[in-house]
């Protein structure tokens, strides 16, 4: 475990503060549509927070990692849309409104969302040794856990739900693999995320999205 200096623990308490506030919201029926309504925002919040304490700046690191960034972002949204409009990758869902504003059956802001799990997931084994168990199979697996708990919570608030609330064994089984191809990908690049935030926020998103779970 890294040891934070006064300013990360400040900013990591934080970021607690904010996701905490989020449960209590989401919890209140009077307050639920509000909180969903910003959801769009927390996640680009997050993202900018990461960007800010990116420690890599490398020139040659940076373009790297932003062409690799750009591959997930526009791969995540596509292969998105493909399976809510098919039916054929994840099975049958649809998104709601939670995400935000959607094109052709896909909010874009889904494409975010791989780009901000596959840094979290890479960016945690990036202190480890270089090895294919740390760069790919455990951040691959680390996103896999992460899915099963937000599988349950995203139908509550409204991100999407699955036809007959049935959440399909394929879904998990595509998630792990396109985690696999995202992460080989960046292993073969040589993209290395440096970010002593990272641990934390997937650690916080993690449990708001158990205590909603737990709550409602």
């Amino acid at each position: 475990m890294p040891r934070y200096t006064i300013k990360e623990k400040e900013m990591i308490r934080r970021i607690a503060v904010i996701y905490a506030v989020g449960v209590a919201g989401f919890s209140i029926p009077l307050t639920h549509g509000t909180f969903m309504f910003l959801t769009p925002l927390v996640l680009l919040l997050s993202l900018a927070l990461l960007l800010c304490c990116d420690r890599d700046r490398s020139k040659g690191g940076q373009l790297s990692r932003m062409l690799f960034y750009l591959f997930v972002f526009i791969a995540g949204f596509l292969v998105e849309m493909w399976g809510v409009n098919t039916g054929l990758l994840f099975g049958s869902y649809l998104y709601g409104s939670g995400l935000g504003p959607k094109i052709w059956g896909t909010p874009p802001l889904i494409g975010l969302n791989w780009v901000l799990m596959i840094y979290l997931t890479s960016a945690i084994f990036t202190p480890l040794k270089r090895n294919l168990l740390n760069g790919i199979i455990l951040p691959s697996l680390l996103m896999v856990g992460y899915d099963l708990i937000l599988e349950q919570v995203a139908p509550k608030m409204d991100m999407w739900s699955w036809q007959n609330d049935i959440i399909p064994l394929q879904n998990y089984l595509m998630w792990g693999l396109l985690a696999v191809i995202f992460h080989t990908v960046r292993y073969v690049m040589k993209v290395r995320d440096h970010n002593r935030m990272a641990l934390p926020l997937f650690v916080v998103q993690t449990l708001f999205f158990l205590s909603i779970l737990l709550l409602n």
